[in-house]
């Protein structure tokens, strides 16, 4: 699941280039006591500092993030400034979220949006565009917590309002993300129609946007979709245009590439099953041409056609009794066996993951094989066959 966000936030800035030593040397020996005295540009200065500082740490010291967001959100509360401390609660709240405390996640991000709702108010002349994004973005936030905490309705509503702000400003690449999100509820809800429409409208708004990653992403989510329904055609299609992409940028997008190309191959191997069984149909077709040919020909000999007919169709349906009714029992990989019985438990793509110190899309990925080695549309179809051919 991606992060719904507006377009500063959408994208990842990069702080790790800041020298964190000379922003550790700013903020150094000021404490809240001596800053409270210190002149407004100097506590602005280590205020900003402070903000660099919570990004710079994120990735590699989040201990050290937190902190240094609490003395921006601290140290900001007296400058009179409310979109330092809107930042810094919302980071904290994220920090939170990374961790799965969303308890502690929700407290900040209601932190945050008081300060949001006091700039949405005019309160310190921020402009539009900095409300709009502010909100949009905690909006997508709070979607990603209610998401995870299984409330779909909270995650719709959520996500509803950062899309409204998106579609006003004209956010297009933040639109796209915004629908992907929704496209992968609606597919691990089992509703693929749905699914697919708010995949159509995630490529439609990665095209206006003109932005190739988000042209990539949605057609790999349909090709998955596609495959799930059996259309293989149309899932080859979209996995070789999203491959264009994926096989160009391997360097920065090595999961998705892996991902495509795991589809891919079981796209081919589904379409091969597929051209085996039309193949045995119009064997059949053709069984029963020929046996309607022996009909007539009887017919006309001997002039018995009822008799003859029915040795003919007889014929026909011994030869198609002796076509296996049934694929052997598939052969399940280690990783593929080792999460089968947890699915069944009902553990998420995240859960499973957690125990076995994987990544979700790691999951997800032998979750798809399952299902595809099991010839199942979906994760109960998948279940269903698996208990009937013993592997549960």
């Amino acid at each position: 699941m991606l992060v719904c966000a507006g377009p500063a936030s959408a994208q990842y800035n990069d702080y790790r280039y800041r020298n964190l030593d000379s922003l550790e040397n700013v903020v150094a020996g000021w404490t809240q006591e001596r800053l409270s005295t210190a002149a407004y540009e100097t506590q602005a200065a280590v205020a900003l500092a402070y903000g660099d500082l919570m990004n710079g740490y994120e990735r590699i010291n989040p201990e050290r993030a937190v902190y240094c967001a609490r003395r921006a959100f601290e140290t900001s509360l007296r400058l009179g400034s409310l979109k330092m401390p809107f930042r810094a609660a919302r980071f904290i709240g994220q920090m939170f979220y990374n961790k799965e405390q969303y308890d502690s996640t929700l407290r900040y991000y209601g932190i945050a949006q008081t300060y949001a709702d006091r700039m949405a108010a005019g309160e310190g002349g921020y402009s539009e565009i900095d409300v709009d994004d502010a909100l949009s973005g905690l909006y997508g936030d709070l979607g990603n917590v209610y998401y995870a905490l299984d409330s779909l309705p909270k995650t719709l509503e959520y996500y509803t309002k950062a899309g409204e702000i998106f579609e006003k400003n004209g956010w297009k690449q933040s639109s796209a993300i915004l629908w992907h999100n929704l496209g992968d509820i609606c597919y691990e809800q089992g509703d693929n129609e749905k699914a697919i429409e708010y995949y159509e409208k995630s490529l439609r708004f990665g095209q206006e946007a003109d932005d190739s990653l988000w042209v990539a992403a949605p057609r790999l989510s349909l090709a998955t979709v596609y495959m799930d329904e059996g259309r293989t055609a149309k899932a080859l299609e979209y996995l070789r245009q999203a491959d264009e992409y994926f096989s160009k940028h391997e360097d920065q997008e090595y999961g998705d590439r892996i991902r495509t190309l795991d589809v891919m191959g079981q796209a081919l191997a589904l379409q091969k099953r597929q051209h085996t069984r039309i193949s045995i149909i119009l064997s059949l077709l053709s069984l029963a041409l020929l046996a309607l040919l022996l009909i007539s020909r009887r017919n006309a000999r001997l002039g018995k056609a009822n008799k003859a007919a029915d040795e003919a169709l007889a014929e026909a349906l011994d030869l198609h009794a002796e076509i296996p009714a049934q694929a052997a029992r598939p052969e399940l990989s280690e990783g593929e066996a080792e999460i089968l019985p947890m699915i069944a438990a009902g553990l998420t793509s995240k859960e499973i993951a957690a125990k076995l110190f994987l990544t979700e899309q790691t999951i997800k990925w032998r979750r798809q094989r399952l299902i595809a080695k099991l010839d199942a549309r979906n994760t109960a179809e998948m279940l269903s066959k698996a208990r009937e051919q013993g592997l549960l």
